[in-house]
């Protein structure tokens, strides 16, 4: 009887032994891939080229006004995606707001979201804004946006769309794109108040050097972004 006892635990420790080992092999290889695509990503940072000429979102449509002559109705939600929380908005014409929670505190993304729209009415409806999530997270097109800003502004804005998946620019890349090599600065800032990440790829702008620059969200959301397209 102690004998199959024995021979009883021995088969268990032996079993615990074999998963354990497959959990850690697991778990470095999630390791090793991680790092694999850490290094290909040091490389397209290093190795970036000047914006192609094709607009590679060709099925998302800026809509842009300087200001709103008339106050808008906006729906507005969260829903989950694999980076956090999101909050999207949107007008009757498009997508007029998309930002990642972050770190942030949600009022907070809210406040700087809906600044843009001083005179608007605001409506929060989750199973509307889904409805758009499907479409964002599975790339799903066409997609309409509805922006306020600038005559410069929108033009960076719909210069960023001419980044390819999978690709990086720099700053100074966008501003010779758009005839004015001097704007450096300009270009940075416009694109540190883009309301709408992801369908406006501000997150695959870097720095000349190579370094990743800034984001609006959060460094650590740009880096697992710009991974996730490899």
């Amino acid at each position: 009887m102690p004998s199959k006892v024995l021979k009883l635990c021995i088969a268990k420790f032996l079993i615990l032994y074999q998963n354990q080992k497959m959990e850690k092999s697991n778990q470095e290889k999630e390791t090793t891939d991680k790092d694999i695509k850490e290094e290909i990503l040091k490389k397209r940072l290093v190795n970036h080229k000047l914006l192609s000429t094709k607009n590679y979102s060709q099925n998302i449509k800026i809509i842009s006004e300087t200001l709103p002559n008339a106050p808008h109705e906006i729906t507005y939600g969260w829903f989950k995606s694999p980076y956090g929380s999101m909050l999207l908005s949107s007008t009757k014409n498009g997508i007029c707001g998309l930002a990642f929670a972050g770190n942030f505190n949600k009022e907070e993304i809210k406040s700087n979201i809906f600044k843009y729209w001083p005179h608007a009415n605001f409506h929060r409806d989750e199973s509307f804004v889904s409805d758009y999530a499907a479409s964002i997270l599975e790339n799903k097109y066409p997609l309409d946006i509805h922006m306020i800003g600038s005559p410069f502004q929108t033009t960076i804005w719909k210069a960023l769309l001419k980044i390819p998946i999978g690709k990086v620019t720099t700053y100074s890349d966008i501003a010779y794109q758009i005839g004015n090599p001097n704007a450096v600065r300009a270009v940075a800032t416009a694109i540190g108040k883009n309301p709408i990440c992801l369908l406006i790829p501000c997150h695959r702008v870097i720095r000349k050097s190579g370094g990743m620059g800034g984001y609006r969200w959060g460094l650590n959301i740009k880096n697992n972004l710009l991974i996730s397209e490899l």
